[in-house]
């Protein structure tokens, strides 16, 4: 299993709650600048994957496509979502999982002022 939380006012969260499906992606170094890009704008009128360029692949068993430049990809099922002050918290069993080693993870640092692999947050 796994939780994570987002704002009530999330297109993503409403997509979840709608279809029971979430991907959970930690994406790569190389598409830093289209993860920041697709943080601030709503996919409730916006095509993130063309607008920033991002190539997406296959994942074998699923439907759902992902980031070609993903660290981890889940794929998971929603199991129970619960309210918690201007947040859902979303519990979803994990069905697959991909991993790329040869992709470094992206990670935000600064309250997203930043996004980069650990081991340049200090550089």
């Amino acid at each position: 299993m796994i939780a994570y939380a987002m704002a009530k006012t999330s297109y993503s969260g409403e997509m979840v709650r709608r279809t029971g499906k979430v991907t959970v992606t930690i994406p790569g170094a190389e598409i830093a600048e289209a993860v920041m890009g697709c943080g601030s704008t709503t996919g409730r009128d916006t095509d993130k994957a063309s607008r920033f360029a991002i190539e997406m692949a296959e994942v074998e068993g699923s439907s759902i496509r992902i980031p070609r430049h993903s660290r981890v990809a889940m794929v998971c099922s929603l199991r129970e979502y619960h309210k918690v002050g201007d947040h859902y918290l979303y519990l979803c069993d994990v069905e697959q999982v991909y991993g790329d080693e040869t992709e470094k993870a992206l990670f935000a640092w600064n309250g997203y002022a930043r996004l980069c692999p650990a081991t340049e947050a200090s550089a």
